[in-house]
């Protein structure tokens, strides 16, 4: 029979292999969990934020305007012929981009561009 100084000795050596091992982030056989590629992350940014929208039907400046208001979310538009193109209600808690996304629907105007903090807006073509 083992002698309980030995035994001892042995269950101090495999508490020390469990802490490395669990230190090191493998435990026995078992691998950390994969997830998507870094680059495959959606980034959240400030056009994720959601708000309470009760905007009427009007023109698209003025319902950008009203999304993007004191937020850091920019709707960049550079055609000055979006400025008066009417855009549909937008109503309810939504983020900016689904805001934007409710009032484009049904318009000649599609979102082109967007990180997380900007939103593009033009004409859509009619080729």
């Amino acid at each position: 029979m083992l002698s309980t100084r030995l035994i001892a000795c042995l269950v101090a050596l495999a508490q020390v292999v469990v802490a490395s091992s669990a230190a090191s982030g493998f435990v026995g056989a078992q691998r950390p969990a994969q997830g998507p590629p870094a680059n495959a992350l959606i980034k959240m940014g400030r056009c994720d934020m959601e708000v309470v929208y009760n905007l009427p039907a009007q023109r698209f400046d003025e319902t950008a305007r009203a999304i993007a208001h004191a937020t850091g979310c920019y709707i960049r538009y550079t055609d000055k012929k979006l400025v008066n193109v009417p855009v549909q209600p937008v109503r309810g808690r939504l983020t900016r981009r689904q805001a934007l996304r409710v009032a484009l629907r049904g318009t000649s105007l599609r979102i082109v561009r967007e990180t997380p903090n900007l939103m593009e807006v033009k004409l859509a073509s009619t080729h």
